[in-house]
């Protein structure tokens, strides 16, 4: 096994405070001092809502209708000088063996990434960024989160950083031959806005769209909700009618915010793989409208491909795709993480894109899976009635209390068949195989996870064996690994469907005990 692999995804030190320890005579270097004048632009319009406010509302008028403006504008102006602050507190440098960077307002900041650590270096622009033409680079190293942010550098110093750290010295002739060496590999296609928009958040979203929209509007003394309500009435004079038209309003409010929003983040999306003579390949997507984004893969580094499907939007055939790999962040709380290389879309183009994205011949997102042993199927069974039992014996107790209703514990009963509909499309996803040099597993009941994991990356098998999964004679088995999600999980086997995979799959860890081990430790129905 390759031990080395399990040190890829280990960040590097990030410290809090200042040692007091330069010896580097390399210069600290300032953020851009164009930031300066992007702030001030925003600084002024921040103060563009109460001074709308005022010439609509008049100088005579109280100060405590203007208030959601004045918030707007306080909110603006402490962002704006904040960020005055913080150009002004920052300094960082590149030298040969660490990347630091010294900030704070109050209390000072030193955090430094040894470069040979650094596992991605992004930049992205927010539209003020792009008018003044300055970057954000994220400096990555295998955490869940950045190590280094440097909010902004030039355009041209963002590029200069991310060839240092990432390749070393950048060569101009080396890097123009390059760029004809891109092979386009996917492109936005405007037909999946479909599978963005159908979303269970949509009509969440309109509701607050059109509450936003209709606190605006009270800034200038409009009543828009009243408006709408009106020629609702005239439409639909009935109630039922009438609620008809509101969800149509709110679903058609949640369907332009939410393609737009597709739009903006996806716009002039491409998916390249960049081919360099001596340092490998990586996989760029590149994408954005009023904010941009450049994310950087090592192909070195991949080790996999997973795909993801929601449950309520499988008849659809909605999937996410994601790479496998050492050094990227599997989620984010600010946005797409960096694995994800496709945007929402049809699977089918997934698995094609997968095929491409994946080094040599092998397919093995549509290899044929093994079906788990209809045992599987009768634990979810018991669990499903174990569940709805429990509950219903559960509210039963309390309505003879009075602390709820006495007819409330029938609704678990009630429920059991779609438990026992949800227990059997969770049997129906399970499923694994070996498709050299992959190992592929299936599982999920509210996110179908489809995961294709090199024979490479797996550093062993993690078993698991609970007392019901002993008398039906049923394994879990987790593939420990150093990328993506660290685990990935392939529950339910038979025993002989186990020791089928670990022969094929690590064969080198297991063969001198596993077979041993197995018949001493796992019981077969019946016995």
């Amino acid at each position: 096994m390759d031990t080395a692999r399990a040190e890829d995804a280990a960040p590097g030190p990030d410290t809090g405070t200042d040692t007091g320890t330069d010896t580097d005579t390399t210069p600290w270097q300032r953020l851009d001092g164009r930031l300066i004048w992007v702030n001030l632009v925003r600084l002024l319009l921040s103060l563009a809502p109460t001074v709308l406010s005022i010439v609509f509302f008049g100088t005579g008028r109280r100060l405590s209708d203007l208030w959601p403006a004045m918030v707007a504008t306080g909110i603006g102006v402490l962002v704006s000088v904040g960020d005055v602050v913080r150009w002004v507190r920052t300094r960082y440098r590149v030298t040969g063996e660490l990347v630091e960077i010294r900030t704070g307002r109050i209390m000072r900041v030193y955090r430094q990434v040894p470069r040979d650590r650094i596992r991605a270096v992004d930049h992205k622009a927010r539209l003020r960024h792009r008018l003044a033409g300055l970057r954000v680079v994220v400096i990555s190293s295998g955490g869940t989160r950045p190590a280094l942010r440097l909010d902004a550098v030039s355009k041209e110093t963002a590029e200069a950083l991310r060839q240092e750290l990432m390749r070393g010295v950048p060569d101009p002739e080396a890097e123009r031959a390059a760029a004809f060496r891109e092979t386009p590999i996917a492109e936005v296609r405007w037909y999946w806005i479909f599978y963005n928009v159908i979303n269970i958040w949509g009509m969440l979203v309109g509701a607050l769209m059109l509450w936003s929209l209709d606190g605006m509007a009270e800034l200038v003394n409009l009543d828009l909700t009243g408006a709408i309500g009106t020629v609702v009435d005239r439409l639909a004079p009935g109630r039922w009618g009438s609620y008809a038209l509101w969800g149509a309003v709110v679903f058609l409010l949640g369907f332009l915010a939410l393609a737009a929003g597709f739009v903006q983040d996806n716009w002039h999306f491409r998916l390249v793989r960049r081919f360099k003579d001596e340092e490998g390949s990586e996989l760029i997507t590149r994408q954005g409208l009023m904010s941009t984004r450049e994310v950087h893969r090592d192909d070195r580094r991949l080790r996999g491909v997973q795909l993801s499907e929601p449950l309520f939007w499988r008849w659809i055939g909605l999937t996410e795709t994601a790479v496998i790999s050492t050094g990227l962040a599997s989620w984010s709380l600010t946005g797409e993480p960096a694995s994800s290389i496709l945007p929402r879309g049809p699977v089918r183009e997934a698995r094609r894109v997968a095929a491409m994205v994946l080094p040599g011949p092998a397919r093995p997102l549509e290899a044929e899976l093994r079906r788990h042993p209809r045992g599987a199927l009768l634990r979810r069974l018991l669990w499903a009635v174990a569940l709805c039992g429990g509950l219903s014996g559960m509210t039963a107790w309390l309505g003879a209390t009075g602390a709820v209703p006495g007819w409330i514990w029938t609704v678990p009963l009630w429920a059991l068949p779609l438990a026992a509909a949800g227990a059997l499309a969770a049997f129906r996803t399970l499923g694994h195989a070996y498709a050299e040099p992959y190992v592929v597993m299936r599982h999920g009941l509210s996110r179908r996870q489809t995961s294709a994991l090199a024979r490479e990356a797996v550093l062993g098998l993690r078993i698991r064996q609970s007392l019901l999964q002993r008398w039906l004679g049923l394994v879990s088995v987790a593939t420990p690994t150093a990328a993506g999600l660290r685990i990935y999980q392939a529950p339910d086997m038979s025993v002989e469907q186990f020791l089928a995979l670990a022969d094929e799959a690590v064969p080198e860890l297991l063969a001198e005990f596993l077979r041993d081990a197995a018949a001493e430790n796992f019981t077969q129905p019946g016995k």
